[in-house]
């Protein structure tokens, strides 16, 4: 009886070897690398998800302006912290038909949305806006 209780304390005592904390590590370190990789590519993947819709609701909400505003007062601009929003936006207008003094024109309106600082624009809209077109005889 005495030399089985002496058993077990030793049993109780003994603990982890230093190759099972060594091995324990080494294991929890080739699970946490592709994991942290996983989980920062998808932060990245959110980030870049979110700026490019809110440039593109930008983009809309410059383009409900050129809808909402007279043919003649359609012209490009440039603006700076657009909206208030740490992004630039950049609408050009061309005659894709026509020109300032016909009667029959047409526009195109280019709109690039891109964040403060450069770099590539985040969002394009193109629309035509047309005055005194007639299709047809």
């Amino acid at each position: 009886m005495m030399r089985s209780q002496q058993r077990l304390r030793r049993k109780k005592t003994r603990g982890f070897t230093l190759i099972e904390l060594i091995m324990t590590v080494v294991l929890v370190g080739i699970v946490s690398v592709p994991l942290a990789l996983l989980i920062s590519s998808h932060v990245t993947g959110v980030t870049y998800s979110r700026a490019k819709s809110l440039a593109f609701n930008l983009a809309r909400l410059d383009m409900e302006e050129v809808n909402n505003t007279a043919y003649a007062a359609i012209a490009s601009a440039n603006f700076v912290n657009y909206q208030g929003y740490n992004y630039n936006l950049s609408r050009t207008v061309t005659y894709a038909a026509g020109s300032g003094v016909s009667a029959e024109s047409l526009k195109q309106i280019t709109i690039n949305v891109s964040a403060s600082g450069g770099g590539s624009p985040l969002a394009t809209l193109v629309t035509y806006i047309a005055r005194n077109v007639s299709y047809g005889p």
